[in-house]
């Protein structure tokens, strides 16, 4: 993926954040009185996303900057462990309002394994680091 395309995924990420931390802050806890743990578990999956949101952007500005690190497979797995990790749990928190038993099923499992991209890519991003020679940038 382009570094335009992956600058544009990390600003709609970020985004997106600002306002689901707007929303759960104020829809959710205010008008439609979700529980303390599903609002706590919302602002988990917007913490993660912002974060990370971020750190996309400077993986993609670092990688342009120094041309022998390769960090393809660290954005990667950081853009898949947003969808995955953050995703997830904003779909378990709002089951709270549609209360279907196949939500959790389906989104459950992938909470987990977006933690272990976003790990994973943060491990991809140091090992980078590692092999990279920065004697000619």
């Amino acid at each position: 993926m382009s570094s335009k395309k992956s600058l544009l995924f990390a600003g709609f990420c970020i985004f997106i954040a600002v306002i689901f931390g707007a929303m759960g802050a104020h829809y959710l806890k205010e008008t439609l009185k979700f529980p303390i743990e599903k609002i706590e578990s919302w602002k988990t999956g917007v913490q993660y996303q912002l974060i990370h949101g971020l750190a996309l952007m400077l993986f993609v500005i670092i990688q342009k900057s120094f041309q022998s690190l390769q960090l393809k497979k660290a954005i990667f797995s950081i853009k898949l462990g947003i969808i995955l990790f953050s995703g997830s749990i904003y779909f378990l928190a709002l089951n709270h309002s549609f209360q279907s038993s196949l939500i959790p099923k389906i989104m459950g499992p992938l909470t987990p394994l977006g933690g272990l991209c976003l790990i994973i890519g943060w491990i991809f991003f140091i090992l980078a680091l590692f092999k990279a020679d920065f004697k000619n940038d």
